[in-house]
């Protein structure tokens, strides 16, 4: 009958379960990496967005807040950020930027356009 409420579709979307970003992230270029520098250490992005990045490290625990000044290669741009250690896989520090500008965070998002674009045009 019209009425009665349709059955639950077993389609499912693929998609990282872990994923916890709502942004879209991309890889920096190896030849012009992004760095973060905590407390006298540099650390190399795998991975950024505008929300958030991941580096490599086993001196961070989970949960751990820090501060530190993220240098994006592109025009030299440089500003302070505190992040949060989401996750931990491995060596893998998963973060959110806890305090960061809005005109640093929109550099983020036009960053990561930019390369997005590259990335498209290349394939």
């Amino acid at each position: 009958m019209f009425w009665k409420r349709k059955k639950a579709s077993d389609i499912e979307i693929p998609g990282d379960q872990e994923d916890h970003r709502k942004a879209y992230r991309i890889r920096p270029r190896t030849d012009k990496p992004i760095a973060l520098k905590i407390a006298g250490n540099t650390y190399y992005l795998v991975n950024i967005s505008g929300n958030g990045c991941c580096f490599r490290s086993t001196r961070f625990k989970e949960g751990a807040s820090v501060a530190g000044v993220l240098t994006i290669p592109k025009d030299d741009l440089v500003f302070p950020v505190s992040i949060r250690i989401i996750s931990r896989q491995r060596d893998l520090c998963r973060c959110q930027f806890t305090k960061i500008s809005a005109v640093a965070e929109e550099m983020i998002h036009a960053y990561v356009l930019e390369v997005q674009k590259k990335q498209i045009r290349k394939q």
